[in-house]
């Protein structure tokens, strides 16, 4: 049975012309249904890369990998990665994504039918060239593996990336994050996202286990921060977890206290990271284009 799930999950059938937007998310949410457990998606050889996202989670991709190169049709029963996100000390499936390699000044891939997907790109060699600066042995390493990977790709070195919701997202089903991740996992009720600012869900998300190390961890790693400055930051970090643990018997205290929260944690980091430091952590930041529908993405 998981043989033949594996089986219709990675074939690549040609997407039927004309389907719409509603048809396209139906074939996707009935692939995505043979791994709601994250338990059969590692049986059948998937692999998580990076850790679990604030207001994303985590990417799991396939044997082999599933990302699609230079196209502008991605077929709905192929993802790219399956995102799995610790809600209430469950790991749970909450999105997909399909992710397509272009060139530097390449549009964004037509992806869904109609213009509400939004999507947002990776620029890999900016990623590697950040993260690595400070790491030159390693930097050698992955700068040849880019090479290779670059020329098998024809010189596309950009990921586009875009996420399919299958919980419900205020912000859409395509959207880049979704704001309801820390008030399901915190056990706030849903319904407090709506109309509540990123900020102040990225604030609550650092009340969750692990919440700090998540924001945190991977940034500082690849801005190369000293070991003062992290144990400083977390530190900062921890005192405003416990400050926005304090109160969430409300609405509006569950988001004015994120919101403060998470502009303390921004000041500070700014305070506390040299220009070269932030510019590391600016340049892997995802470039989202215009987070607008087709034929309105700019090229980064």
């Amino acid at each position: 049975m998981l043989k033949k799930a594996l089986a219709a999950l990675l074939f690549l059938a040609t997407p039927v012309q004309g389907q719409s937007v509603n048809d396209q998310i139906a074939v996707a949410e009935a692939t995505a249904r043979a791994y709601t457990d994250l338990g059969a998606l590692r049986r059948a050889g998937w692999k998580k890369f990076g850790g679990d996202e604030p207001l994303m989670g985590e990417h799991w991709f396939p044997p082999g990998g599933a990302d699609y190169v230079g196209v502008d049709r991605i077929d709905p029963a192929r993802p790219s990665n399956f995102l799995f996100t610790e809600i209430g000390g469950q790991k749970r499936l909450v999105a997909l994504s399909y992710n397509v390699w272009i060139a530097p000044g390449d549009p964004v891939p037509e992806g869904f039918a109609g213009s509400a997907d939004v999507w947002h790109v990776h620029d890999a060699v900016a990623f590697t060239d950040a993260a690595l600066e400070e790491r030159p042995f390693l930097g050698a390493i992955a700068q040849g593996w880019l090479a290779d990977e670059a020329a098998k790709r024809g010189g596309r070195t950009r990921l586009a990336m875009v996420h399919l919701w299958l919980i419900p997202n205020p912000d859409g089903r395509f959207a880049d994050r979704n704001r309801t991740l820390p008030y399901l996992d915190l056990g706030l009720p849903v319904e407090w996202a709506n109309g509540a600012s990123m900020a102040a869900a990225h604030g609550l998300a650092l009340a969750g286990r692990d919440g700090c190390d998540e924001a945190l961890d991977g940034k500082l790693w690849v801005a190369a921060a000293d070991r003062r400055t992290v144990r400083n930051l977390k530190a900062v970090c921890g005192q405003l977890a416990a400050f926005v643990r304090e109160d969430l018997g409300s609405k509006a205290s569950a988001n004015t206290r994120g919101a403060r929260a998470w502009a303390t944690l921004q000041r500070e980091m700014n305070a506390r990271l040299t220009p070269e430091e932030q510019a590391r952590i600016a340049a892997i930041s995802e470039h989202g284009e215009d987070h607008m529908g087709h034929g309105k993405h700019g090229g980064h």
